[in-house]
């Protein structure tokens, strides 16, 4: 007898603490079978981020890889711009020797020029001497002048020495046309030669750096895009860990479910029940909002500055509401009893408050964002009205408020679940 008042004493203050709920919401079997669909929700959602966790590390992988290529590609382009430029340098080099030496040419094409002139006007003076004393005509009568044999020896020997000199001026001459011809000819060629692989040169210069160019901005690209799959790692990280603490505290709601069950079962053996309704309490450390009846209260005091849907001309989806701030201290209280499930400083939300709620079988998750402390951990079972935290400005705010979000269920990185917190909560 004394062992079952001891167990109806314990039942009882188990009740007073609010574990238990009014009779009327006596926990179901349905609602167990919800929490654990739930829980398995969460959890093949936690493998799905895990699973594009997993590809965004391959893409990172690739995109290093590719890297590496671009780089080396970049490396080999490096130094065939600097072969390229040296060729180049010696190219130019051999042009201005060219240039010299035509330079020198010039001079030597003038002095042959000179000789051809000179002898030119010596073959003109013989033409005219030819012409004057009858040509041809005139060395027979040399000849036929003679006056003994011994004379016409010495005057054929005169004429041949002189049709010699003759011969070899002009075979002078056309030697040194020749010349003049195959000298320019040659320098010609080569200026021409060292010119047309200058400008190939200077080709291969500019599609090699136009090569660079595009290499450099590939590897820009890649490493953008490195970047964006790593912040996309990163939040599909923060997106699993908060999965993962969801599913904990939808775990630990079940397991409270199944206890208060289990409970209920034994109070019903027992053959009575007491219950009594939670004691939220008055919070202290400032003006906190008054405990409205129904499901939610209002989590803070303040006007709306900013109301759920789109805004900005339909740019931006708000999934929230905003709560400005209207005094120095403004206490930010938990909109019903739950479990918080994420308690942490996100760049986004700065410091900010998950908390996860289950009304007549129904989840619900509360967000309170930017706070400038926050007062609960995750774990902690929270009051409806109880203080969680104080209005801030943390985070990707522009000024004091609080960013207060409803969503029926849980919460997911696209805010599919929320909805408007005034259809929930008089304002």
């Amino acid at each position: 007898m004394k062992k079952k008042s001891m167990l109806a004493l314990a039942v009882a203050g188990a009740l007073g603490l609010g574990i238990l709920p009014p009779a009327a919401n006596a926990v179901s079997t349905r609602e167990i079978e919800q929490k654990q669909n739930e829980v398995n929700s969460l959890r093949s959602k936690r493998s799905d981020v895990e699973q594009k966790i997993n590809e965004a590390q391959k893409t990172i992988e690739s995109l290093r890889s590719q890297q590496t290529q671009v780089a080396n590609d970049i490396e080999k382009l490096n130094a065939a711009i600097e072969e390229t430029s040296g060729k180049i340098r010696n190219v130019s080099k051999n042009i201005d020797e060219t240039e010299r030496a035509i330079e020198k040419l010039k001079q030597e094409i003038a002095e042959i020029q000179e000789r051809i002139e000179k002898r030119n006007e010596i073959l003109k003076a013989r033409m005219r001497s030819l012409q004057e004393s009858g040509g041809a005509v005139s060395y027979l009568e040399v000849l036929l002048g003679a006056q003994s044999f011994s004379d016409f020896i010495d005057r054929m020997s005169a004429v041949t020495t002189i049709m010699e000199a003759d011969q070899q001026i002009i075979r002078e001459q056309e030697a040194d046309k020749a010349l003049k011809e195959k000298k320019e000819t040659e320098l010609t060629e080569k200026r021409n030669k060292l010119q047309a692989d200058l400008q190939e040169l200077k080709q291969l210069q500019a599609e090699l750096a136009a090569q660079l160019e595009q290499k450099n901005r590939l590897m820009a690209d890649l490493k953008r895009k490195e970047q964006e799959e790593h912040d996309h790692k990163m939040a599909l990280e923060e997106e699993k860990e908060l999965i993962a603490k969801q599913e904990a505290a939808v775990k630990q709601q079940l397991a409270e479910l199944e206890r208060q069950k289990r409970a209920e079962a034994e109070a019903a053996r027992q053959g009575g029940r007491t219950y009594s309704q939670p004691n939220s309490g008055t919070p202290s450390g400032g003006s906190t909002p008054p405990v409205s009846s129904g499901a939610f209260t209002r989590p803070a005091n303040g006007p709306i500055t900013s109301g759920f849907g789109y805004r900005f001309g339909g740019t931006d989806f708000h999934p929230g509401v905003d709560i400005g701030k209207r005094a120095p201290v403004v206490p930010v209280v938990a909109a019903a009893d739950g479990v918080v499930f994420r308690s942490y400083y996100s760049s986004s939300y700065g410091n900010v408050i998950f908390v996860s709620h289950v009304i007549n079988g129904q989840t619900y998750t509360t967000v309170y964002a930017h706070l400038e402390a926050r007062l609960a951990g995750e774990g902690q079972r929270v009051r409806k009205g109880q203080v969680i935290g104080y209005m801030g400005n943390t985070g990707h705010s522009f000024g004091p408020h609080l960013h207060f979000e409803l969503h029926r269920g849980g919460w997911n990185v696209g805010k599919t679940n929320a909805v408007d917190p005034r259809g929930y909560i008089a304002f």
